[in-house]
């Protein structure tokens, strides 16, 4: 992937990078400003910058560990599943999946955030085999820090539970076991959301599953963009059919584990809006998982197959044969998306220059994309730090609060480029005050009238 010649993989990267910026210069927690995620991943990218240099390529190693850790976890997971070639050949695939390589190294919580949840279901893996305790609290910590990242992963809190009740025989030991789980996710939530104060629910969950928010995003169609994501797995799905048949609930409890997780969060994001296309590898993993039993039961038909029985397994073999095709499509679009990125981002890093040329006169920077800032290492001010679409959607930032921030901070330059309402809403505040230099069909550039050219 081109880290270092993509201006941005996704807009969110420039809020989180912005935030661990102003968190690293402590003025996020001197200053009001709105934010519906926990700190602990903001805080913790801050940190990490402050050590290795904050520049683009070191943030995107960063969620580049963490898409490493989900790998290694996964192989690990199915290796116990499906045995160790079916399970290589599966990771394989999840590295091509629709959006991993992308989201990999894009600087947002979604992949740490998996990362830890998928640690915590490879504990859980490990417990239903060998019953200690001290890995079901290990999962419990795992966990809790993954919901610290980011709230996504909540919905695994019945799956997991569902399945330790289903495979302990127990009823004590069922009890005990869900209690040890429980208790140590719970621990080391609070524990973490005191130190960040981060235990605001009513922020960074019920803002997320508000219905007055799904108004708002009412032209979305939910169940459309669930379609769409198992269409892009269509090959994934093919596979699981495949292995279906070879699955002995009585011998094979995990295949459980991703059936429920399939399951649940299917259901979570038809109820759900938006969906936004981040969210596909939350089914993308689970029903890999389940298609490697599909690639186990391939691997095994190879073995012995004959001539003579080909009428048998033409569903089988029409599956290899489309799954085997669609690996050279997906590099194709990986390879075209790429190209694409980095051809939007030449004009985007033109903008970054010009910037640059009033930085010994500018001490803060209005923008609506916080790559900027990152950029060009020119703080935005904090109550607009975070600023995505759902925001001025909801209204929860509206013309007297932006007219607030620019007669506080008065920023040297204003630079608008996603969001064209934020101008119509200050346009007074602008002839007054400003001057613009620049212009195309999406930027557009304002400095003080003050400021030396």
């Amino acid at each position: 992937m081109p880290i270092d010649q993509v201006f941005y993989f996704d807009t969110d990267e420039g809020i989180e990078l912005t935030k661990a910026s102003l968190f690293s210069q402590n003025l996020l927690f001197n200053h009001e400003y709105w934010d519906p995620q926990p700190l602990l991943f903001n805080i913790l990218l801050g940190k990490y910058l402050n050590i290795f240099g904050f520049s683009i390529i070191t943030a995107r190693i960063f969620t580049l560990f963490f898409a490493t850790l989900i790998i290694w976890c996964f192989t690990q997971i199915l290796s116990r599943s499906v045995g160790n070639i079916p399970a290589i050949i599966s990771t394989l695939l999840l590295i091509l999946s629709i959006n991993f390589l992308r989201l990999s190294v894009s600087v947002m919580q979604g992949i740490p955030c998996l990362a830890l949840a998928i640690l915590a279901i490879y504990f859980i893996v490990l417990y239903s085999q060998n019953f200690k305790l001290y890995l079901l609290s290990l999962a419990g910590i795992s966990l809790g820090i993954s919901l610290q990242l980011k709230m996504i992963t909540i919905f695994l809190i019945p799956v997991i539970m569902l399945y330790l009740f289903l495979i302990i025989p127990n009823i004590k030991q069922k009890l005990i076991s869900i209690f040890t789980f429980l208790i140590s996710l719970t621990i080391i939530f609070l524990i973490i959301g005191l130190l960040t104060s981060s235990l605001d629910l009513e922020k960074i969950f019920l803002f997320h599953l508000s219905s007055s928010l799904k108004e708002d995003y009412q032209n979305h169609n939910s169940l459309k963009d669930v379609i769409l994501i198992y269409a892009q797995n269509f090959d994934f799905l093919l596979l699981t059919i495949v292995g279906i048949k070879s699955i002995k609930l009585k011998e094979n409890y995990l295949y459980l584990l991703p059936l429920f997780w399939l399951i649940t969060i299917t259901l979570l994001l038809i109820n759900h809006k938006p969906v936004w296309y981040h969210y596909l590898v939350l089914i993308s993993v689970p029903l890999i998982w389940l298609a490697s039993y599909g690639i186990k039961e391939i691997l095994l038909l190879s073995n012995n197959f004959k001539i003579s029985e080909l009428w048998k397994h033409k569903f089988i073999i029409f599956t290899l044969i489309f799954s085997l095709l669609v690996i050279p499509v997906k590099l194709g679009i990986i390879y075209r998306q790429n190209n694409i990125f980095i051809q939007e981002s030449q004009i985007k890093f033109t903008n970054v220059d010009r910037i640059l040329t009033y930085q010994n006169q500018t001490h803060w920077l209005f923008t609506d994309l916080a790559m900027y800032s990152f950029y060009s290492k020119i703080n935005v001010p904090p109550e607009i730090a975070v600023l995505p679409a759902k925001r001025l959607i909801s209204g929860n930032l509206n013309q007297t609060d932006l007219l607030e921030v620019l007669n506080k901070y008065q920023p040297e330059q204003i630079l608008i480029e996603r969001f064209p309402i934020i101008l119509d809403q200050i346009k007074p505040y602008l002839e007054t005050n400003y001057q613009k230099i620049y212009e195309d069909k999406n930027t557009k550039h304002y400095i003080l009238k003050s400021l030396n050219q």
